[in-house]
């Protein structure tokens, strides 16, 4: 009678265990599960902002026809970079052209140009959105993977924090990624 007792116990703690783990294990893949589907969502909205970059860069040089600084420009989805690299660069180049924009009055004027402009106005609203939420699931993912006991699970899957949508590395030594 009292070795039933010891083995049922026995069971129950073990049932326990197991359902925290599956528990844990859930909340753990249903953030990896959020990010993967946001981060197809930016990479997407990229893709769309690239190509409305391309059709304003040709109406600026429909106008501007000695402008030659976006001759690269086509280049960079050949290139093999990270959705962070990408997105920075694809900002680099709408700073350019905003420049352009304000100091051309033709340009403010060209109404195929203002409305590619109102396209990526909205097109960087949706991605700021996309990046929040990004980041949000980025941190309630990283929080369940360094502490106990869920990181516990995380080291049985060999699971690491992920990265911030903006590339920054908090841990490495290298400042001139806080870019603003």
């Amino acid at each position: 009678m009292e070795i039933l007792k010891i083995i049922l116990y026995i069971i129950i703690v073990v049932g326990i265990i197991l359902i925290g783990y599956a528990l844990i294990y859930n909340k753990i893949k249903t953030q990896i599960l959020k990010i993967n589907s946001v981060e197809s969502e930016i990479d997407e909205s990229l893709r769309e902002k690239y190509d409305l970059l391309v059709k304003i860069i040709s109406e600026v040089k429909k106008i501007e026809k000695d402008i030659d600084k976006f001759n690269d420009f086509e280049k960079i989805k050949d290139e093999n970079l990270s959705s962070f690299e990408f997105e920075r660069k694809l900002a680099d180049i709408e700073s350019e052209i905003y420049t352009i924009r304000n100091d051309n009055n033709k340009l403010m004027k060209n109404n195929t140009f203002n409305d590619l402009w109102y396209d990526i106005t909205n097109l960087n609203t949706k991605i700021k959105a996309e990046e929040k939420y990004y980041n949000e699931n980025t941190t309630i993912y990283n929080e369940l993977v360094t502490k106990f006991p869920s990181k516990l699970i995380a080291v049985i899957l060999r699971l690491n924090e992920k990265r911030y949508f903006d590339g920054k590395n908090m841990y490495d030594k290298n400042i001139k990624d806080f870019k603003i």
